[in-house]
């Protein structure tokens, strides 16, 4: 009896270590899988929380950039320059009389009109005076959403 045991064994052996290997690397495969998509959730849960404080430290910068411009106002008068020297030429293509002669201004630098820079000047003096980076942001983004769809 004891040789059909060990013929037995022979047999079953084999085919049990086939099975054993098989069903480890199964569990191998399995924990791998689980593994990698928990790095994958966690590295997309860091992507977002990254995208959260650049989005908070850009609210954070543009209120201290706001206090700073204010306070700044205060120590000299070349500002006020500035200034009122663009709202000068921003309100002259307003006057029926003036707009031959700012057109022609325009047309003498190569320009068919007002050119961007003249754009930005009126919008960078509204963000100075008023502290109003949050609007600047949203005029910069609303210009850069119209040239890509532009192109």
């Amino acid at each position: 009896m004891g040789w059909i045991k060990s013929v037995l064994s022979f047999i079953t052996d084999p085919i049990a270590d086939l099975t054993g290997g098989y069903v480890e690397r199964k569990r191998i495969a399995a924990e791998m899988a689980a593994d990698v998509a928990r790095a994958e959730n966690n590295f997309k849960i860091a992507q977002f929380e990254a995208k959260a404080r650049r989005c908070m430290q850009a609210e954070q910068n543009d209120a201290d950039y706001d206090l700073l411009v204010l306070k700044n106002r205060d120590k000299t008068i070349m500002d006020e320059v500035i200034i009122l020297f663009f709202l000068g030429l921003f309100v002259c293509h307003f006057i029926p009389a003036m707009q031959p002669y700012m057109q022609k201004g325009w047309q003498a630098m190569g320009y068919n009109g007002a050119p961007w820079y003249f754009e930005f000047v009126i919008v960078g003096i509204a963000v100075s005076t008023l502290g109003l980076m949050r609007l600047f942001r949203a005029f910069w983004g609303s210009k850069n959403k119209g040239n890509k769809s532009a192109s």
